[in-house]
Formats: structure tokens, sequence, C-alpha cells
């Protein structure tokens, strides 16, 4: 089913807008129309050549899964990773798909399977959307290198979880998808989210943050984010100033260190097999964890509350601006966002029900 919000923005867009704003900001793209072949530069660089229509799709991550169904495409994803599976309240249309593998490690010859069909079919019957990752074995190039001995499949490296290319990666796939006005609709849709909280933090001083990811190492290890990473972009964007903002990419830190840092809002990112909580014990003891660690009780954000447990998958991919506009909450209090209704209208695109008996953020803001 068409959500309402979707159609509502699509119609807007192609009332009052023309698409060429978007085209001179992504020249890599083709210009739209029904003609092929077609040509993207993908995020890893790559050339890639679209010969035909797309029917089949095979996503190596919930990212891409996401943005395939946001799209509308959904139906045609052929293949999934494991994580995808498991994740069937996020994902509940893609439940009977074929299993390519771990999110860790790849089945080629499964892929390779998937590609056997019509013997007639033309490059590229068959898609493969993963991650650039340029220096790993789940990246796009050591899969194009995996892939090389089969026919009919072409792998495209995007990321879309990154905020500062998100929007073009969206419409570069909606060239590969053809579904370029869908693409556009989404774009925009997205865009004047992240601009509500920009404006809505402009000029407002920024708490400290500190962000962690897992503690399950100890508290001399602890999980956090740092510079380039996705979640210390999303802290920039909604007026917070991330306490590890000058660190590796994705930095251990001790707990000693982060009380001399004396941050006023903590963050713990927390994943879970379901569609938010239901439940507050697991999350209240998150918190209270927190505050029980030694010298927590010196450290301004446990002092005053202000310890939170967010849900780990509205952080990244195409519904990162639901975590944005929710940090930017709690970052700033005062400021006229509700997150909720930004999470609503995201489910609306998926054609999904919003949850309104699960929480996403403990305690609630």
């Amino acid at each position: 089913m068409i959500a309402k919000w979707f159609c509502a923005i699509l119609a807007l867009i192609l009332l009052t807008s023309s698409l060429a704003s978007a085209a001179s900001q992504t020249s890599s793209l083709v210009p739209e129309g029904e003609g092929y072949p077609r040509t993207i530069t993908d995020s890893a660089g790559r050339t890639v050549t679209i010969e035909m229509p797309v029917n089949r799709i095979i996503v190596l991550n919930s990212d891409a899964a996401e943005a395939v169904e946001v799209l509308g495409a959904g139906s045609k994803i052929v293949g999934v990773t494991d994580i995808i599976l498991r994740d069937s309240e996020r994902f509940p249309n893609l439940g009977d798909r074929e299993l390519i593998g771990s999110w860790r490690e790849f089945d080629y010859e499964k892929i390779g399977s998937l590609s056997m069909g019509d013997s007639d079919s033309i490059v590229p019957d068959i898609v493969v959307i993963g991650y650039v990752y340029p220096d790993r074995p789940q990246g796009v190039f050591a899969v194009e290198e995996s892939l090389s001995s089969f026919e009919n499949i072409t792998p495209i490296g995007l990321d879309f979880f990154r905020q500062e290319t998100l929007l073009d990666e969206i419409k570069k796939l909606g060239v590969v998808l053809g579904r370029e006005k869908e693409a556009e609709a989404v774009s925009h849709w997205i865009g004047s989210k992240e601009g509500a909280v920009k404006a809505s933090v402009e000029g407002l001083d920024r708490p400290r943050v500190y962000i962690e990811s897992s503690s399950v190492q100890g508290l001399g290890s602890l999980s956090s984010y740092g510079n380039g990473s996705a979640s210390n972009d999303l802290c920039r964007i909604a007026g917070g100033s991330n306490i590890a903002g000058d660190l590796t990419e994705y930095p251990k830190v001790e707990w000693e260190w982060i009380v001399s840092e004396n941050p006023d809002v903590i963050i713990k990112i927390k994943s879970t097999s379901s569609l938010g909580w239901s439940d507050t014990a697991d999350l209240r003891a998150e918190v209270d964890e927190i505050k029980a660690r030694p010298g927590a009780d010196e450290v301004s954000a446990a002092k005053s509350g202000r310890v939170y447990v967010c849900y780990w998958p509205m952080h990244f991919g195409l519904n990162s601006v639901v975590g944005l506009t929710y940090w930017a909450k709690i970052f700033h209090p005062d400021i006229e966002l509700d997150p909720a209704v930004v999470h609503e209208e995201y489910m609306s695109l998926l054609g999904q029900d919003y949850p309104k008996d699960r929480l996403f953020v403990y305690p609630d803001i």
C-alpha cells in the first residue's frame, strides 16, 4: 500500500518543482527517463552501467534493504543476509527471501545460483547492493572480485548510512531501479526533516555528549564513536558536541576518561531484535548501570538525569533522520520538534504502521 505521506510528498514535488535542481546536484546521474543503458558512479567511485530494468536485487545489509523498500521495490529483492531475516519486525515482507550468508561472510555460490535464470538474460539481470568498505571483505571491491566468475550480476557500492552522502545515494538508487520520482520524494522528505532540526538548534548552546555502543569489554574498553563516524555527524547536526569527536572513528575509551570529560548527556545505543521496546525493565537496568559506575555521581549527565537508551536502527540508514530528531530533542528539550511524528511519517513511507505502544528512547522525552 502506498503511504499517504509518500503520495503527498511526491505530488508536492511534481507540482511545485522541476527535477532540474536535483540533476544539477547529482551530475553523475543520467537524466530521468525510460532509456537504457543508464550509468551512475557509485559511492566507491566505480562506474556502474545498467543495461536493462532491474528485476532481481540482492541486499547485503539492512541499510540497503531499507533503501530498496522505501523506494517501493522490495518485491524485487530475492536474496538477503541473516541480519535481515532475524529482524522480522523491521522487514516483515522479506522473511521468505533466500539467505545468501551472514553480514560478515557472504555465500557467493548461493548468490551466483540466484543469477542463473533465463539464458538470454543480459547484465544487470541481478544487482547486488552493499557497503563500500574499501579495505574489508564485506566491501563492494571484494564482492566484485568474488563474483567475477558469474555472469549477469552487477555489484553496486552504496552505503546509506553516511549523512553527507545519503541523499545523493538515494537518487542514484532511484536511477538504478528506474524509480527516480520516488527517490526524489524520499530525498525531499529527509532533507526537509534534517533542515527542521538544523533550524531548531541553530545558535543554541551545544551540550557535551558521550555516545556509547557497547560496554561488554568492561569499563576500561568502552565502544564509542569518533571522527568520521555516522553517529558523530548525527550528534553535530542535532546540536550536540561529541566528547569523542576528535578521536578515531570507532574508539575504545575508559570510563575514567569519560568522568574527567564530564558530559552533559549520555546516550547508550542499544540493539534489539524487535521494533523498539514494549518493556522498560532492561532499559531501566541499562540506565541504572551507567549511573552506578564509579564516579558517575560527579558526572553532570547522571546528576541531572540525562542518561538515555536509544534504539539502534534509527541512527543509521534512511531512518537516521528519525534518530537525529530524537537526539535534537534530547539535547534541547525546549525546541518544538516531535520525534514520534517524524518516526510515524517514516514508517508510513515504508508502508508500515507506527507501533505507538513501543518505546524508542528511554526515559521518554
